[in-house]
């Protein structure tokens, strides 16, 4: 892949993902510890201890 140039405003970086198909898309959904397998360690990055 060859570069020819560098997004640096919000318009420029839509523009050059639409040019690539990579349109807006929602986030992401937040991952719950139903979806994680058992034999998986969840870690809790992220996650603030009070």
């Amino acid at each position: 892949m060859r570069w020819a140039e560098v997004a640096t405003s919000r318009g420029a970086i839509t523009r050059v993902l639409s040019e690539h198909g990579l349109g807006p898309r929602a986030p992401p959904v937040p991952r719950t510890a139903a979806a994680v397998p058992p034999e998986q360690l969840q870690l809790p990055f992220g996650v603030v201890s009070r």
